[in-house]
C-alpha cells in the first residue's frame, strides 16, 4: 500500500472511531452552504427592493428609454446630441422623453446638456449598485457614453423585473404555478423570450422556480405546455415582498385577492375592469327589460362598484 493510501485508510478509522468529529465535519459543511445561500436570498431580495424604487419613479416596463437616457448620462453629464447619437433613436423620441424625466425631477437641461438632479443620480446609483461591480459597471465607469455597457445593465435589470413580475402573479395562483403562456401576458413579454429569463432560476441557487413540462389533449391534438411553479426558496421570497405583506395586514387586501383571486397589481385592476365591464352590462340589460326591477338591481350595483372601489383605495 502506498503512503497516500494508508493516510486516507487511518483517516477513514479515525472517523469511524470518532464519529463526533466526522459529524461535526458534515455540520460545519452543511451550516456553510445554508449560510451561503441564505446570503444570496438576501442579497437577490435586496435587489428586488432597490428596482421597486426605480419603478415607482420609472415604469421599468415602459420606460426603458429614460433609463437609457440615465444610464448615459451619468454623474457627469451629457448634451442631448451625444444622447440621441449613442443611442440611434429619432431626437423627438428623447426629447419626449427627457421632458417626462424633467416633470419626475430626474434632469435639468440647460442650452442642451442634460444633468442628473439629486433624485436622478440616486436612481443612478441603484442600478449601478443592482448591476453590481462586475465588468459592466467598471465598463460605464470608463465611458459616459458607452450604449452596449448601458445596455448589458439594463438587461440585467429586465430579468429581475421580470422575476418580480413572476413570482407575485404566483404567489396567490392554485399550486403556486402558472402556464408559460399566462406568465408571458403578465409580464408583457413574448412565452419564448420570458423562458430563457426564467431557466436561470431554475439552475442556480437560491432556485426559486421549478420548470415542470405536462401534456394535455389527446391524439393529434395532444401538446405539451410549460408551467412554472414557485419552489420553497420561491415561496419564502414571496413572504417577504411588500404585496404579501400588504394582504397579511390589510382586510380589504384579502377581500381583493379573494375576488380576483391574484396578488398582482396589474391582474387586481385587470379583472377588476372585467368584473366592473361585464355587471355593468348586465345591469343596464336588466333595466332595459325589466325598469322596475332593473332600478333596484343598478342601485345595488352602483354599492358594489362604491365598494370596490373602496377596497382599491384602501389596499393599494
Amino acid at each position: 500500500m502506498t503512503l497516500h493510501g494508508l493516510v486516507a485508510s487511518r483517516r477513514r478509522w479515525f472517523n469511524l472511531l470518532h464519529p463526533p468529529v466526522f459529524f461535526s465535519s458534515l455540520w460545519g459543511t452543511a451550516l456553510a452552504a445554508t449560510r451561503q445561500t441564505l446570503v444570496q436570498q438576501n442579497r437577490f431580495f435586496e435587489k428586488l427592493e432597490l428596482l421597486r424604487r426605480v419603478d415607482s419613479v420609472i415604469d421599468l416596463s415602459r420606460g426603458w428609454l429614460q433609463l437609457y437616457i440615465l444610464m448615459l448620462v451619468g454623474e457627469n453629464g451629457a448634451y442631448v446630441d451625444e444622447v440621441v447619437a449613442a443611442l440611434n433613436v429619432p431626437r423627438k423620441a428623447v426629447l419626449d422623453s427627457l421632458r417626462k424625466m424633467r416633470v419626475k425631477g430626474l434632469v435639468d437641461i440647460n442650452d442642451g446638456f442634460i444633468r442628473l438632479t439629486e433624485k436622478g443620480i440616486e436612481i443612478y446609483g441603484i442600478l449601478r449598485s443592482v448591476a453590481g461591480t462586475d465588468s459592466i459597471s467598471s465598463d460605464m465607469t470608463t465611458s459616459r457614453y458607452n450604449a452596449s455597457s448601458v445596455y448589458d445593465v439594463l438587461s440585467f435589470v429586465t430579468r429581475y423585473v421580470y422575476l418580480y413580475d413572476v413570482i407575485v402573479a404566483l404567489g396567490s395562483s392554485p399550486g403556486y404555478e402558472l402556464p408559460l403562456e399566462d406568465l408571458a401576458a403578465i409580464a408583457r413579454v413574448g412565452s419564448r423570450q420570458l423562458d430563457e429569463y426564467l431557466s436561470v432560476y431554475t439552475r442556480r441557487e437560491p432556485r426559486l422556480l421549478a420548470r415542470v413540462l405536462r401534456n394535455s389533449g389527446w391524439g393529434p391534438f395532444r401538446r405539451t405546455r410549460v408551467y412554472y411553479r414557485l419552489t420553497r426558496d420561491g415561496l419564502k421570497l414571496l413572504h417577504r415582498l411588500p404585496e404579501y405583506m400588504r394582504v397579511r395586514r390589510s382586510t380589504a387586501a384579502r377581500i381583493l385577492v379573494s375576488i380576483t383571486r391574484t396578488l398582482h397589481p396589474r391582474l387586481v385592476l385587470k379583472r377588476l375592469m372585467f368584473i366592473t365591464s361585464l355587471g355593468s352590462a348586465i345591469a343596464m340589460s336588466i333595466v332595459v327589460i325589466n325598469p322596475n326591477a332593473g332600478v333596484v338591481v343598478l342601485g345595488a350595483w352602483l354599492v358594489t362598484l362604491s365598494f370596490l372601489a373602496v377596497l382599491v383605495s384602501q389596499s393599494y
